[in-house]
């Protein structure tokens, strides 16, 4: 479920977790950030918005800026501390003060709210999986725990449902539009051709490339480890079962380094041994050098290799398996697959959405809500 980087707002009056009613700053009304397009976006929802974008703001980082300091370091070391520890409200983001930038980007980010409402009743949609029942469960559950800090920020558990609903309903429209069914679905062939490029299914034993004692092997030990590890892919590829040799090697190790009464315990816990898994190409596990060599275009599903760890500790023997091979394996990885191809393309087009939008900005509200609430 997608709860808005995890933290979202509500209606600034703490009083009134689940109200709507006005808080007033000299007689000014309050209780609404802004109307677009005729929708009257509650004060929590701004606030809300406002979070997301002080994170963003902390967060950024400016190329040009970064490039000057950079410079200056080479020159002046302590006009580089001078210029890298400007305290905050004094930054200046896209030639915006802090405080601007984050209101504008609060305002964009509530143009989006409204464009996401306004194109789910366009289109027609309507929650299929007891959505808002869901919502609002997840929202009670953790109301529990960070209920008191919303109420701080000026949040009500009435917005944060608000902004949650929002983004299932965001990504019901995403669905409407990539989907399986969608005008522009993303082709199976795509989806599978974006999951074989990212990520491998192995199996694999791990040979140990040290003795009793810890010491690393030296050339005479590492070569009879190799052979084994030769002697362990010939027999698979000649159709005995890896797991199998796998519960062989395993055997053989807990036999040599644990008590009569440890061995029965480990055995019986290694009954049924399988390292199957599913590696990606950004990853590092088992092994650095397990993933570059699945990666460079050298093996395939029905393969079997040889790596050595990039500690030289390890020998690992590698058994190359189709991807998808578990029957469940596309469909759980679908969705995202589909989001990784086309959220910015789907970005893009919500940006369109809020082009030729009336927005009338509450200045009470922008005056009264302040971003330093959140330090």
């Amino acid at each position: 479920m997608s709860i808005l980087r995890k933290a979202s707002a509500g209606i600034l009056c703490t009083a009134m977790t689940l109200s709507f009613a006005s808080c007033s700053l000299g007689g000014a009304d309050t209780s609404y950030g802004a109307i677009i397009d005729g929708y009257k976006v509650p004060a929590g929802v701004f606030i809300s918005m406002q979070m997301n974008a002080h994170t963003d703001a902390r967060n950024f980082k400016d190329a040009s800026a970064e490039e000057a300091v950079t410079t200056t370091a080479s020159a002046d070391a302590a006009t580089t501390e001078a210029t890298t520890t400007t305290p905050f409200s004094d930054k200046v983001i896209e030639g915006k003060s802090v405080r601007d930038w984050i209101n504008d980007e609060a305002t964009i980010q509530m143009q989006k709210f409204v464009a996401v409402e306004n194109k789910f009743d366009e289109l027609g949609l309507a929650f299929t999986d007891n959505e808002p029942e869901k919502v609002n469960l997840y929202i009670e559950s953790l109301w529990e725990y960070y209920g008191t800090m919303y109420e701080e920020m000026g949040v009500s558990q009435n917005s944060l449902n608000l902004v949650t609903l929002n983004s299932e309903k965001k990504e019901l429209i995403f669905n409407h539009i990539y989907g399986a069914d969608g005008e522009k679905a993303v082709p199976e062939a795509d989806v599978k051709k974006y999951l074989t490029e990212n990520n491998f299914r192995i199996n694999y034993i791990e040979i140990e490339l040290k003795d009793s004692e810890g010491n690393l092997l030296k050339s005479e030990g590492k070569e009879e480890m190799n052979a084994k590890a030769e002697g362990y892919i010939e027999r698979a590829k000649n159709g005995e079962d890896f797991n199998a040799i796998l519960k062989e090697y395993n055997d053989s190790l807990n036999t040599s380094t644990a008590s009569t009464e440890d061995t029965a315990a480990e055995t019986a816990v290694e009954e049924a041994p399988d390292n199957t898994m599913v590696v990606t190409k950004e990853g590092t596990y088992p092994d650095a050098n397990i993933i570059t060599k699945l990666f460079d275009g050298s093996v395939a599903a029905g393969d079997y290799f040889i790596v050595e760890s990039t500690n030289s500790e390890k020998l690992y023997v590698v058994q190359c398996l189709d991807l998808f091979a578990d029957e469940n394996y596309y469909a759980d990885n679908e969705s995202y697959v589909r989001h990784q191809l086309k959220d910015e393309e789907f970005e893009a087009e919500i940006e369109s959405w809020i082009t030729g939008q009336t927005v009338e900005r509450n200045e009470a509200a922008y005056k009264r809500y302040k971003y330093e609430k959140f330090e």
